[in-house]
């Protein structure tokens, strides 16, 4: 590979993370759009955090109006907490959020159309978190009471709080439930967003073209799986990770409070033991981000070679190439076992440092608070509390720790999507340059002082070539790699690297038609209307063009409707033919013939040029039969240095 990035957790990888995501929530083109996107996100998080307020207050009121008992001898300090929080200053605190909040979205409103649905499913998502970490609290503090009910043997309390306990958990059963379809319709719409986004720049500007054809920048491998399999990965990780990291910081905050109140040494020895795992972790990860970008194109590498020998089965079957296809086939499935096997080496030492980081844990709470119960610093059910805390707040600070290999992945595959998507980006502001044919809009086709250079290098093939065809069709001689189909294929528009003047016909009345016709997955009513959509002709239409070049016993033999294989079905002759009726049937302009009679028979030839000059279609041709002379009335011959010899025939 090209270009082999230097993989880190740095800013390029945070600034390739932001630019693949953040269209999907708002757009790149607005000034100060990256600080404009997280004060939105801030908003939205205390907007939230000023309603759960609110709710608290709501829900204090009806268990006191309803249920008096669980405040007043279940849980008493519960209603002191609801009383602190209808402290005026705070009350305005929580509306003055609100309206920050309203504000700042009603101000960014032009921004985000068609974009509401990504920010109320953020917006439900972060409402369900704050429930569930709320959830967590009140459940520790509900298996402390159980503990210490059981520990001071009172029946009648243990029994309320298990009530409590069972109505908690019934509670909790639709909230997290919808919590999680939430998280998954997020990411599904999500995806279908950019990868929707995605497609429809690889199209634009033919960069489906430009990057297959290795001409800009050969790092760029395999864009079918950076849209299917990368994609995918990067939206459904993205919102696991950024819901994880949120969640994490609310546990942080939620539980700390409580280790803090049992034990500071316990909470201090927490953070530092967090903090040295976090270090060894992220070192590691350096590591295996590099082993897992290798093992996504190596896999991509290997199904492409599978791909490969399909679509060209009747060839190797020819050449008798199975031995070598083999040896193909299996040196890439090789090559990417082998990456394999050190990817396995790195997961099991990773495994085995997880392991030991997260047994290890318990440790600390056992040695530093179990002196604190037997000194009756405090009750048995606060051991249990303890642990809980203990354990929630080393999840949410051991977050990198414990999803090193899905972080090392996850940023394998930001290197690989935002040097897509960068290049997608790169492609048309690239076409814009000085350095490009200059194409104008005209009815007939005509060159001036055009110059077209190989792909990635300043090569001429062809230098100051100016010719124009009113009322003429021209024919390209010349040996192999001169230029030929170069030529042709700048005419047509495709290819725009040098320089000089091109008018000719806008796209839609300029046909293509290759030595192997492109057949395309579908009916034979689609074969012979692309590239227009079906429906667009009636089946006379279709009929009359097929009979003109003598296909009419295709739609006998195969149906009108009937979906098959084309390019395995017809011949290569066949295939030409078709061609030839796809363009009469268009009617185009101008078509642009690569040896697209090469397969034919000089019948069948003179029969194709014939209905081109009696439907009035121009057509440039690239051939080296002699008996080509007569369809055509200009002659251009190129040569290898670049020079040319253009007469009259």
């Amino acid at each position: 590979m090209n270009n082999t990035p230097k993989f880190n957790f740095n800013k390029e990888l945070l600034d390739r993370f932001i630019n693949t995501a953040q269209p999907y929530f708002f757009p790149t083109d607005v000034k100060k759009s990256k600080l404009k996107l997280l004060i939105l996100i801030l908003v939205s998080i205390l907007s939230v955090i000023s309603i759960s307020h609110f709710f608290i207050i709501f829900l204090g009121f009806m268990l006191d109006t309803f249920f008096p008992k669980f405040t007043n001898d279940l849980a008493p300090n519960f209603k002191i907490y609801v009383n602190s929080l209808k402290e005026p200053n705070l009350i305005y605190l929580s509306l003055g959020v609100l309206s920050i909040g309203i504000y700042s979205f009603y101000t960014n409103l032009k921004h985000l159309q068609n974009r509401y649905r990504p920010w109320l499913l953020l917006f439900i998502i972060i409402i369900l978190l704050f429930s569930v970490t709320g959830l967590n609290v009140g459940l520790s503090y509900i298996f402390r009471f159980l503990d210490t009910s059981l520990n001071t043997r009172e029946e009648k309390v243990f029994w309320d709080f298990l009530w409590v306990y069972g109505g908690a958990v019934l509670l909790a059963v639709p909230i997290i439930a919808f919590y999680r379809f939430t998280r998954l319709k997020f990411g599904r719409y999500w995806r279908e967003w950019l990868t929707n986004n995605f497609i429809s720049r690889y199209f634009n500007y033919r960069c489906y073209y430009l990057l297959d054809s290795n001409s800009l920048n050969s790092d760029i491998d395999n864009p079918d799986q950076r849209i299917s399999e990368d994609i995918k990965h990067f939206t459904s990780v993205t919102l696991d990770f950024l819901i994880d990291i949120l969640y994490a910081i609310l546990t942080i905050v939620s539980f700390s409070a409580i280790l803090y109140s049992i034990s500071k040494t316990l909470t201090l020895g927490l953070i530092i033991y967090v903090f040295i795992g976090t270090w060894i972790a992220i070192l590691t990860g350096k590591k295996m981000i590099r082993i897992y970008y290798d093992q996504l194109r190596l896999e991509a590498d290997f199904r492409y070679s599978l791909v490969h020998v399909r679509d060209n089965s009747e060839s190797i079957a020819f050449y008798r190439g199975e031995k070598k296809e083999v040896n193909n086939v299996l040196k890439r499935l090789f090559n990417a076992l082998k990456n394999f096997d050190l990817l396995i080496i790195w997961q099991s030492i990773i495994d085995l440092f997880q392991f030991m980081y997260s047994n290890l844990m318990r440790f600390p709470v056992y040695i530093l608070v179990a002196p604190l119960y037997f000194a009756k610093e405090i009750d048995f059910g606060t051991i249990t509390q303890a642990w809980i805390a203990f354990f929630q707040v080393f999840g949410a600070l051991s977050i990198v720790t414990n999803q090193i290999e899905n972080i090392s992945s996850f940023a394998a595959s930001i290197f690989r999507l935002g040097n897509f998507n960068e290049m997608l980006n790169k492609i048309p502001d690239e076409e814009k340059t000085n350095n490009r044919i200059n194409y104008l809009i005209s009815n007939n086709v005509s060159v001036d002082k055009l110059s077209v250079t190989t792909p990635g290098s300043d090569k001429y093939l062809i230098k100051d070539l100016s010719f124009d065809l009113i009322n003429q069709n021209l024919l390209i001689k010349g040996e192999s790699g001169v230029g030929k189909s170069s030529l042709l294929r700048a005419i047509s528009g495709i290819w725009t690297m040098g320089k000089g003047e091109i008018s000719k016909p806008d796209f839609s009345n300029i046909m293509f038609l290759p030595q192997k016709p492109y057949m395309i997955l579908g009916t034979l009513e689609e074969q012979i209307s692309y590239p227009k959509q079906q429906g667009e002709y009636s089946f006379d239409e279709i009929k009359e063009a097929l009979n003109k070049l003598g296909l009419e016993y295709l739609i006998n033999d195969h149906g009108i409707n009937s979906t098959k294989d084309w390019s395995r079905i017809l011949s290569v002759g066949e295939q030409q033919r078709l061609g030839f009726a796809r363009i009469i049937l268009n009617k185009p302009k101008i078509a642009i013939l690569d040896e697209s009679t090469s397969a034919l028979d000089e019948r069948n030839e003179e029969n194709a040029y014939k209905l081109l000059k009696d439907t009035s279609i121009a057509y440039v041709s690239v051939g080296h039969r002699s008996n080509l002379n007569k369809f055509h009335n200009l002659s251009l011959e190129l040569t290898k240095n670049g020079s040319y010899k253009l007469e009259k025939i």
